[in-house]
């Protein structure tokens, strides 16, 4: 058996400058800080000794109101044909980028997308970059989104932003070695290189490290290498000693892989958060709520003192409801003057004054003050009056919601380059289409291999806002159309969005109870026409049996009965 030092494949070398390259620019200490400091373990930064700190924690709110406004929108992904060459094959183009955008949309939220999203955009406002990691999963048939820590990302160019842009791109992932090695025997690797595969202690760079390094089960690293050739996409995956797949061609033409940086940064890969740089602040904050707690603890409160020849048991004038023992003959008035207490010092407002300066002065910097985060009465203005206000405060963060629909953009360009790739035997999405009485009915089909290879799809994301004030402002403005008879109570109720405040189920159903009501009414009224002609007919006809008539008239009064109870109840 070679030995294992001597054996190293080419993936594990250029994982190594990665890593060391990620640890000069002190990406995996930041890392723990940057969520130290959101989370508020804060403590052991601030090297004030035994005493308890007092942590006032701006970071987290500052963090959250930034995710609350970026996350406040609505997306969905809308794929529309590039060029056609006739009008017949537009159409045709049209309807099958429809289907794709449904198709899309599905997937979206069956693997919840949304909250993997959400979870990258969260680690880029935290720890500078949020990562989405796009596979084929062959047995499901069907794309499988991941998110993927900064710290087990390795860019081959870490200057440039741009992923697809990249000479290659390793992913790490750690996996227990008796998975590793069944995944290997599968693969057709020779026993002699499945010996190799052996459990290490890699864990320093992990996110979360300080948890990691406790694991059940011997664990190694496994290395996902993409790299282009040609014009497309290859992987190679590895461990330290062994090689499991080598130079697999994916057919894709883009790296499977998106990511968003929270603030750009020229000649950066990784961009910068918004933890970073309030740091200082945040630690110069708890040092003086500190300093506050210690002098309020020493000088804010009055000092008993005590002249313990007169008293037996002095420590009983700490002790509630206890009897105080005097000494030979002192008496009650000799001891009072015994006993005294120190007032207190006053406290300058100084450092109570800094401490909220630097709180107020931090959050507005960041966008995040009072004014953009305070409370506002709904009931006092209107929603469109609330919403000026809103996005002119939020004004500092239409960068990063930029950035937020471009990431979006960007995966569901993946997307559809990985369906051109995977779907050679075509694509299975429902087409929706009109039946015979014109109503929308969805049906099944198969998108050729062919066919959705010569698609050249445009992609957009369609943004729709959905902060609580802006469900407010469009049921208000549908609210007045209605009752300025602009439009009619359904296409009121139709253009309500599915979480509006008002019930849209209910009145849903209130409209189709009435729909069924005026059907029956119209059938009864077409049957009352009828024996009404029934009747004129017979009246006319001179050897018509007058009991007929008369039958006829009473089936009429019935109808009409039922009709006036229908109407009744409606």
């Amino acid at each position: 058996m070679k030995n294992n030092d001597e054996k190293i494949t080419s993936v594990w070398r250029d994982f190594e400058k990665g890593r060391m390259y990620n640890r000069r620019k002190n990406i995996y200490t930041d890392t723990e800080k940057n969520y130290d400091y959101y989370y508020g373990n804060q403590a052991k930064y601030l090297n004030i000794g035994k005493e308890t700190p007092v942590i006032l924690n701006i970071v987290k709110s500052i963090v959250k109101y930034k995710l609350g406004v970026v996350n406040s929108n609505a997306y969905a992904i809308v794929y529309n044909p590039n060029s056609y060459n006739s009008q017949e094959d537009g159409k045709s183009l049209e309807d099958l980028c429809k289907a794709l955008s449904r198709h899309s949309n599905k997937v979206w939220e069956l693997q919840q997308v949304g909250t993997k999203i959400k979870d990258c955009v969260k680690d880029a406002c935290i720890n500078d970059e949020g990562i989405i990691h796009n596979y084929f999963d062959k047995n499901k048939q069907e794309i499988i989104a991941e998110v993927i820590d900064k710290n087990n990302v390795y860019y081959g160019n870490e200057n440039d932003s741009d992923i697809q842009s990249q000479p290659y791109i390793i992913i790490s992932y750690r996996k227990p070695v008796t998975q590793v090695k069944e995944e290997a025997k599968t693969l057709g690797i020779n026993d002699e290189d499945i010996d190799l595969i052996t459990s290490d202690g890699e864990t320093l760079e992990q996110a979360g490290y300080t948890s990691t390094t406790d694991e059940v089960n011997p664990m190694c690293l496994v290395l996902l290498k993409y790299f282009k050739e040609d014009g497309k996409i290859y992987y190679t995956r590895a461990v330290k000693s062994v090689e499991l797949e080598t130079h697999i061609n994916t057919d894709m033409e883009l790296y499977p892989v998106a990511h968003i940086v929270w603030e750009k940064v020229k000649g950066s890969a990784r961009g910068i958060g918004a933890v970073r740089n309030v740091i200082p602040n945040q630690i110069e904050i708890n040092k003086i709520a500190t300093r506050r707690s210690l002098a309020v603890k020493f000088a804010a409160f009055a000092k008993l003192i005590v002249n313990t020849d007169y008293i037996v048991n002095p420590n009983a004038l700490e002790t509630v409801g206890s009897t105080i023992k005097l000494k030979g003959g002192a008496t009650i008035e000799d001891v009072r003057k015994q006993v005294g207490y120190l007032s207190p010092a006053s406290m300058s407002a100084d450092a109570k004054n800094l401490q909220d300066d630097l709180q107020d002065s931090t959050k507005n910097l960041e966008g995040a003050g009072d004014v953009a985060t305070g409370t506002v009465d709904p009931t006092q203005a209107s929603g469109k009056a609330i919403l000026a206000v809103q996005q002119a405060t939020q004004q500092p963060l239409n960068e990063q919601v930029d950035t937020y629909k471009t990431f979006i953009e960007d995966i569901a360009r993946i997307w559809y380059d990985m369906w051109k790739a995977y779907k050679v035997d075509g694509m299975q999405v429902i087409f929706e289409e009109k039946d015979v009485n014109g109503e929308a009915i969805e049906v099944p089909k198969t998108i050729s291999y062919e066919l959705l290879n010569k698609l050249e799809a445009n992609i957009k994301v369609d943004i729709t806002p959905k902060s609580p004030y802006d469900r407010y402002a469009q049921e208000q403005s549908l609210e007045n159309l209605f009752m300025n008879d602009k439009i009619t109570f359904e296409e009121y109720v139709q253009s309500l969005p599915e979480d509006s405040v008002m019930p849209k189920n209910a009145l849903e159903k209130i409209l189709k109870t009435r729909k069924d009501n005026q059907e029956k009414l119209t059938q009864m009224q077409i049957q009352a026409d009828e024996l009404s002609s029934a009747m004129n007919q017979a009246m006319t006809m001179q050897e018509q049996n007058g009991n007929e008539v008369e039958n006829i008239a009473m089936q009429g009064e019935d109808i009409n009965t039922n009709a006036m109870n229908t109407m009744g109840g409606n």
